[in-house]
């Protein structure tokens, strides 16, 4: 099979299998959506803007036996300005701060209004670095209104205890002074917890140290440098069973894979997650090294039904395919670069629910693939508006809109790629990723446009504005006839919202015939456009998007031939009188295009009141040349070609 891109013989008339599960994916978006519930009632300090974090040291002690922690966290920062001399930490009120430990001394705070506000004893120079310890404990589940501490069991056979956190997007104040911040992430972080004995603790980066300190307690210490959004920062313990799969890359380099999963659940894990290293070595392909690479990936089992990605050690509540792909490719998209605004929620999740999909493509099935596109369009087009960017942040329903920030974002990026081609899409993503400020930073969309628009050479404004800003979809009907090896070929598009009138998008069509077959690529750019096309087969069959490329209302698709044998148009070529005759019907309209669109001909037989199976009309008028005449008679329309000589 062949693939052409056609652009000429173009006459424009210018009227106008296995899926990705939905219930795998209601379980991801439940989760997500339940940790971001009380996004809302997050109002950021000036005062916390006026101060960079370099570095943090979490000490806690948990016990998931208790509902309490104890802890002290330790941040290096440097001033944005000079003669700085106070400073704030986000946390809850219900937790209780004891000191605050500047240059080894006590010094004075306030804790009122979910702030911790430092009155520091001198002026500090501006980005000179510095210091301040916290001391703080309490019930981290009393009032949390971000649920982002949680005591539970598992094994319900023989209950163990189990704590775990997850702060996205603005809980972590609910268990730790920190910094909130979609501005600022922490350059370097270690977290050590002591736990009861008989626990672990997992966490970001890698286990340094873990040792017994007394009869009763053990300690672990996670480091992790690399840039870490606070949102992402995340302890759980309880009985866990540790084992590591590894990902050995080409020079015997490699990647540990740990895996903190239940006693009960170790033997059914670990039949599971050697998959992971295969998710990890595609994305490694197709999007650059795996962005933690020096420290390690993992998983921790916790009491959710979803997941969360928290970085280099994603919290799961199951080891299926689906949900590994989709927090394994946050590592990337979300974690190491970062949506720099909730407009742009869909830089984490789109990209997420896109690479889910490309995995089951590379590792299960073609078939699956695009069976699960299918399904996540399917999804997109149950409703008529709805854009990609999303404009209200306040509306959490819509910021976590399964059918937009993720289907259909989803969605926007598998047009990208048709439209962009396989090698230039995936040269412009890791662009994306590895542009400096980007990685291990914060992105907006523009940034995406443009790393994709320097790898093209191609303006993608009019796509993003269809496809981004713009609501709705198109929906198409497709019309067709062929005279011998001539193909003609006429394409209708509707939008359903009205902030679009037209969504530019090449679209892709399979034409056979029973000596061969070709795959056509038109791009049409208004409402109606027909294409006139030689090929060098019979055509007896043509599909419209058959691998499923186009976001359009698939259930309103209707391939229709245009030509009938009972229609008969001679002689070709003509020269004076062009007889046209309907040998099982009349003929009530009769129009002639000429190869630039125009209407050359327009005949209404029913407004004349001369409805017959057959009419000679005088084409002595016309120049010489390729014309398309089109014959109506009440119930369609059939187009054919002939010759004026």
């Amino acid at each position: 099979m062949v693939m052409l891109r056609f652009s000429l013989f173009v006459v424009s008339f210018c009227l106008t299998i296995l899926s990705m599960a939905q219930s795998d994916l209601e379980s991801i978006l439940k989760s997500e959506r339940r940790s971001y519930e009380n996004k809302l009632l997050f109002k950021k300090s000036a005062i916390t803007e006026t101060y960079n974090v370099v570095y943090q040291r979490l000490e806690v002690d948990i016990n998931p036996k208790r509902y309490w922690i104890y802890g002290k966290v330790t941040t290096s920062f440097k001033p944005l300005k000079s003669a700085f001399n106070t400073m704030q930490f986000d946390l809850e009120n219900y937790l209780r701060v004891d000191s605050v430990i500047f240059h080894g001394n006590k010094i004075p705070f306030t804790h009122a209004n979910k702030l911790v506000t430092i009155q520091l004893p001198v002026n500090l120079t501006i980005a000179i670095l510095d210091s301040v310890s916290v001391f703080y404990q309490g019930n981290p589940t009393m009032n949390n209104p971000h649920e982002s501490f949680i005591y539970d069991v598992h094994d319900f056979k023989n209950p163990k205890p189990i704590a775990w956190t997850l702060s996205e997007p603005y809980g972590a104040r609910g268990w730790w002074p920190c910094k909130e911040s979609l501005t600022d992430k922490i350059d370097s972080l270690d977290v050590v917890v002591t736990v009861s004995k008989g626990n672990k603790a997992a966490s970001n980066g890698l286990l340094i140290v873990q040792k017994v300190i007394n009869d009763s307690q053990e300690v672990y210490h996670w480091r992790h440098r690399y840039p870490i959004v606070t949102y992402l920062v995340a302890v759980a313990v309880t009985n866990y069973v540790a084992y590591t799969d590894y990902l050995i890359y080409p020079g015997k380099d490699t990647l540990p894979i740990l895996n903190y999963v239940y006693p009960e659940s170790e033997a059914e894990a670990r039949t599971l997650t050697p998959m992971t290293a295969k998710m990890i070595r595609l994305f490694d392909s197709l999007f650059g090294k795996y962005p933690f690479y020096k420290e390690k990936y993992g998983h921790a089992q916790f009491g959710w039904s979803g997941g969360m990605e928290h970085q280099t050690m994603s919290f799961m509540g199951n080891l299926k395919f689906d949900l590994v792909a989709h927090e394994l490719a946050h590592q990337w998209f979300g974690n190491a670069t970062t949506c720099g605004t909730w407009h742009d929620i869909w830089l984490n999740e789109g990209f997420a629910t896109y690479l889910t999909a490309l995995a089951a493509e590379n590792l299960n099935t073609k078939a699956d693939f695009r069976n699960r596109m299918s399904i996540s369009r399917s999804e997109v087009v149950k409703e008529n508006g709805g854009s990609v960017y999303v404009r209200d942040t306040a509306d959490r329903s819509r910021l976590f809109s399964g059918r937009l920030s993720y289907n259909k974002g989803a969605f926007l990026l598998h047009m990208l790629r048709w439209k962009l081609g396989d090698k230039v899409f995936y040269a412009g993503v890791k662009n994306y990723l590895n542009t400096p400020g980007l990685l291990y930073g914060f992105a907006r969309t523009n940034d995406l446009q443009i790393a994709l628009e320097n790898a093209s050479g191609q303006s993608l404004d009019e796509f993003f504005k269809d496809w981004f800003y713009g609501e709705g979809h198109p929906d198409y009907s497709i019309r067709w006839s062929h005279v011998g090896n001539h193909l003609s070929l006429r394409i209708l598009q509707s939008t359903s919202h009205p902030s679009v009138s037209f969504f530019n998008i090449p679209l892709p069509f399979y034409v056979s015939g029973a000596s061969n077959d070709t795959m056509l690529v038109l791009e049409p750019s208004v409402n109606d456009t027909t294409y006139t096309i030689d090929l060098d087969f019979v055509p007896t069959q043509l599909q419209f998007d058959p691998h499923v490329w186009i976001l359009c209302k698939s259930n309103t698709l209707e391939v229709k031939p245009l030509n009938s044998p009972d229609i008969h148009v001679y002689p070709v070529p003509a020269s004076q009188l062009l007889s046209v005759n309907n040998y099982v019907g009349n003929i009530e309209v009769v129009q002639i295009y000429d190869m630039a669109g125009r209407l050359v001909f327009d005949k209404d037989y029913k407004k004349e009141n001369v409805i017959k199976d057959a009419h000679e009309i005088d084409i002595r008028f016309l120049s010489e040349g390729m014309y398309i005449i089109a014959i109506g008679n009440g119930s369609g329309t059939a187009r054919q070609w002939f010759v004026k000589e």
